[in-house]
């Protein structure tokens, strides 16, 4: 029988869904893109944490972060080995789950032709995400929603900011313009009879 093999779905922060394959003795994780898994948050630091395969099982450590990491919700002040099922975060927005794999499904996700590829959402460009030579393979799992339903929520919030600072500049620009010039827009109104006093 063969030894579990295991893997890091991605729950909460950049790319919800992906699927990470531990095929490696050491995984990095971190912003930076020479790290094994990067995670592209701004709350992870560059070099943030690191995954160990030990014959006691895998152990999380974390490199020093700002932000620091977790496992079900308990900040790591030492390495600690994980169990099936365990909740990594990396700062506030970041979590994965840690989960064994039988022989069969592994097999199964790692075969090329079973690695769908995610499709841009409409007007972006498609994202094509950073893998080392030898990194951990990656895999969105269906089902898990994505970044549509943030962008759907951004966009009313980003209009009316923009709307804001729209009037805030006409505004600013109205209040600061010299009388001469108000006598000159409003002279049709002048024209028809009605006054303002200073023209």
């Amino acid at each position: 029988m063969s030894e579990a093999s295991f893997r890091l779905i991605v729950r909460t922060g950049p790319n919800p869904g992906m699927v990470f394959e531990l095929t490696k003795e050491v995984t990095l994780f971190g912003r930076d893109v020479t790290n094994d898994i990067v995670l592209a948050d701004a709350e992870v630091s560059r070099q943030h944490a690191r995954l160990t395969h030990t014959p006691g099982g895998y152990v999380l450590e974390d490199l020093g972060s700002t932000n620091g990491s977790f496992v079900n919700g308990e900040r790591l002040i030492a390495p600690r080995t994980l169990n099936q099922g365990d909740l990594i975060g990396f700062g506030e927005n970041v979590t994965l789950n840690f989960e064994a794999v039988s022989p069969d499904a592994a097999a199964t996700i790692a075969s090329p032709a079973a690695a769908p590829t995610p499709s841009p959402l409409p007007g972006q460009p498609a994202l094509q995400p950073h893998v080392s030579p030898g990194a951990p393979l990656a895999t969105p799992i269906p089902g898990i929603p994505g970044e549509e339903i943030a962008q759907k929520r951004r966009l009313p919030i980003l209009a009316g900011g923009g709307c804001i600072i729209v009037l805030l500049i006409i505004a600013t620009v109205l209040c600061l313009m010299p009388m001469s010039w108000w006598c000159v827009i409003l002279s049709p109104l002048k024209a028809i009879g009605i006054s303002f006093d200073g023209c």
